[in-house]
């Protein structure tokens, strides 16, 4: 597994609170957390030049359902259905209403607005308390615009370490094993790609022979061939 580095910058960090998740240990059950994920908002020029550099229409909308996809695979979430907010994207990530949050059931509720700065991808996140009426968190990220899918994973990060305790995960790539061909001509190569399947890429070519070692806490990957042997 490889986790790669990020730069990020904090805005505001609440401290010292209790996470919303609580697990009844004498029921064995757990009932996901409902949580809102608003769309990111976006300004009109920064929404079409994200569009021309990363042809994706909304990268806002985009950023936002990486997100909602990650806490809802994580069996820890409920995402509510978009098609139940009654607040505009922009609105909300300046002062929500919590009355139409509370409407809907969400517990807590996520924000944010992305631009294009200096050519730049600056995104804005905020993580409220609809029950309590407050910001748990707010952070901004700026990066190259490729790394747009990385911003969602590092965002689901942040969101559930703060509401469950416990360290995210889905900023992660997993190196594999991919085989193709005939059960007795397997050809094999080493392959990454993020936790969600996403930015699937080969590491070396088609091999009959491979093995990954891995030394204590870190992920050393080494991988023979008939002539040579190379290690990372």
């Amino acid at each position: 597994m490889i986790r790669t580095f990020f730069v990020f910058v904090f805005l505001i960090l609440s401290f010292n609170a209790k996470a919303l998740i609580e697990v009844d240990i004498t029921r064995g059950n757990l009932n996901p957390l409902p949580i809102a994920v608003s769309p990111l908002s976006i300004d009109e020029e920064s929404r079409k030049n994200f569009e021309k550099l990363l042809k994706k229409k909304n990268i806002g909308s985009e950023i936002s359902k990486i997100v909602e996809k990650n806490l809802k695979t994580s069996g820890l979430f409920n995402p509510l259905n978009k098609d139940a907010f009654l607040q505009a994207p922009d609105i909300a990530n300046l002062k929500p209403r919590f009355e139409d949050w509370n409407l809907i059931k969400a517990q807590a509720l996520i924000t944010g607005k992305v631009n294009l700065i200096n050519e730049k991808l600056r995104v804005e996140f905020r993580l409220w308390d609809v029950l309590a009426g407050k910001e748990m968190m707010a952070l901004a990220f700026t990066t190259v615009p490729n790394n747009w899918r990385r911003v969602g994973h590092i965002i689901t990060d942040k969101v559930y370490e703060r509401l469950t305790g416990e360290k995210g995960y889905f900023d992660t790539r997993i190196i594999y094993v991919a085989e193709e061909g005939p059960k007795t001509q397997r050809i094999k190569k080493l392959a990454i790609m993020d936790q969600d399947g996403a930015n699937n890429k080969f590491l070396t070519l088609a091999s009959k022979s491979l093995f990954i070692r891995y030394r204590n806490w870190y992920a050393r990957s080494c991988w023979g061939f008939s002539r040579n042997d190379f290690c990372s």
